[in-house]
């Protein structure tokens, strides 16, 4: 934390951060001042962790803080769930977060939990007050019953702005969509509403389907996923920061440090499940069959997707020389399986969909396609759930849900002869696009790391092709069925002429 005799603007070692305000507003009024009564964590010393996470998958920005209480705020404030939390923090010289009265958007305090008394001071008690977007709160209070006409981004910033709805005064920031439909939202909350309007949204620049709304410290988003991997709808989106894996730098002389290096540094690293076959296959990651049913004209229509053949029409996260789209970095080789002389992305047998593509609905609008919309949209979200990898890196405010980001891995393998450097895997090191970050200050150590929690749809060097089916050579017992009762005879033979 950047103390008084420090520059709040300059970063003096990785870990370092700003937490100017973190403030309880209480629903509660001082009549005699004339102001509601508050309650400030960071002068008072009793903030003993603060988490704050950003992820596209969710619809506002979740925190807490954990408190060690010896005055029973809790209770003589008190803090029921009505009140706000005002915070201010950030990197030293870098953007960060600002929910502050009059400059940004205070939270909602929502829960407190894990009440504990110290067992060393039994007049103290440690808890965790959690808090949220006040549009979160707006969500679960309000319903949308009504039919939205035309691009469906104009329906989603309908239902955030609108008093009725989320009310939600702050910036957004829409991928604009190539739709014009008209979708009944049948008393639906708000949020759920979003989801059905952005479900199977069109991109004008990208060949792609599904929207995603989430919000950061900049805003709300609502926009693709490939507008997150490619930017002006033609090349690869600009990094937002480059992570090595590395000993952070531990040098004992405070006067030689090199603080870039030990920011760019992973503390820790893990990959989630990077291989999941059976899932990929029997969820339609690579191969899927759409059953299409017009009531109106009596006709249906199928269609196969095969990811092979489709993975070159989008953008992904690796790109070829020259940021041309990828060909064929997919997160899986092109290789027959045994005997059956396809590849995975053949055989569409692997999930069967079923959706309605009636047409003559709303005349005056088009509906959107499933045929164009549903399997690729479910391969995509599929990739994602792959190569996911965590990082726990030092506190860096300037990184935001959906950014894309470097991370270069080692090969884990020993280094044989003196001289030899360390080589960089060639699948997974790369481009990686940021889900979710999760800010974790710890005053009483006076760092601030993060989590953030990675995915990558492609590989940086592409897996060989082998056209070859391999089919290892096993022992054949199909010609004769094994009888159990035989079996149980004969048995009883051998154990009666033993003497048993």
């Amino acid at each position: 934390m950047a103390v008084d005799e420090k520059n709040p603007n300059i970063i003096e070692q990785a870990g370092d951060y700003n937490l100017e305000i973190c403030n309880i507003l209480s629903y509660r009024r001082n009549d005699e001042e004339g102001v509601n009564y508050e309650m400030d964590l960071v002068s008072g010393g009793v903030i003993q962790f603060l988490e704050l996470k950003e992820d596209i998958l969710s619809n506002s920005i979740l925190g807490s803080v954990t408190v060690y209480d010896a005055q029973d705020i809790r209770t003589i404030l008190p803090i029921t769930g009505l009140e706000k939390l005002e915070l201010k923090f950030n990197t030293p010289g870098l953007p960060g977060y600002n929910n502050v009265r009059g400059e940004g958007f205070p939270f909602q305090i929502y829960k407190i939990e894990k009440v504990e008394v110290d067992q060393t001071n039994p007049r103290a008690q440690r808890y965790r007050i959690l808090f949220c977007s006040p549009e979160a709160y707006r969500n679960s209070i309000t319903r949308v019953s009504q039919a939205y006409a035309g691009p469906v981004e104009n329906g989603v910033n309908s239902i955030l702005r609108d008093p009725l709805y989320l009310n939600s005064k702050k910036r957004f920031f829409i991928e604009p969509t190539n739709t014009n439909t008209k979708i009944v939202v049948p008393n639906f909350k708000p949020f759920r509403a979003i989801q059905l309007l952005g479900k199977d949204a069109i991109s004008q620049k990208y060949n792609n389907a599904g929207y995603f709304f989430y919000e950061t410290t900049d805003g709300y988003h609502f926009r693709s996923l490939e507008s997150m991997i490619a930017s002006g709808g033609n090349m690869p989106r600009p990094i937002k920061f480059n992570y090595y894996y590395q000993i952070a730098n531990s040098n004992t002389d405070k006067n030689v440090k090199d603080v870039e290096m030990d920011m760019k540094g992973v503390i820790k690293y893990e990959f989630e499940r990077p291989v999941n076959m059976l899932e990929n296959v029997n969820k339609g990651l690579y191969a899927s069959k759409l059953f299409t049913h017009d009531t109106f004209y009596k006709t249906y229509e199928e269609k196969n997707y095969d990811y092979f053949a489709d993975f070159k029409n989008h953008f992904h996260l690796e790109f070829d020389s020259g940021g041309e789209k990828a060909r064929f970095k997919g997160v899986l080789p092109i290789h027959p399986y045994e005997d059956t002389r396809k590849d995975f992305g053949q055989h569409s047998d692997a999930r069967v969909m079923v959706e309605s593509n009636t047409s003559k609905i709303h005349n005056d609008y088009e509906i959107i396609d499933p045929k164009v919309t549903v399997q690729q949209k479910n391969s995509q979200r599929l990739a994602m759930n792959n190569i996911n990898l965590s990082l726990q890196v030092f506190g860096n405010t300037a990184i935001n849900a959906g950014d894309v980001i470097t991370f270069d891995i080692p090969l884990m393998r020993p280094l044989i002869e003196e001289g030899d450097t360390q080589e960089s895997n060639p699948f997974y090191s790369g481009r990686y696009l940021v889900m979710a970050v999760k800010h974790i200050i710890n005053p009483t150590l006076l760092r601030h790391e993060m989590v953030l929690k990675c995915m990558k749809d492609s590989v940086n060097t592409e897996f060989v092709a082998e056209t070859t089916e391999f089919t290892p050579t096993l022992k054949d017992f199909t010609r004769k069925v094994e009888n159990i009762y035989e079996i149980d005879q004969n048995y009883y033979n051998e154990s009666i002429g033993d003497g048993f």
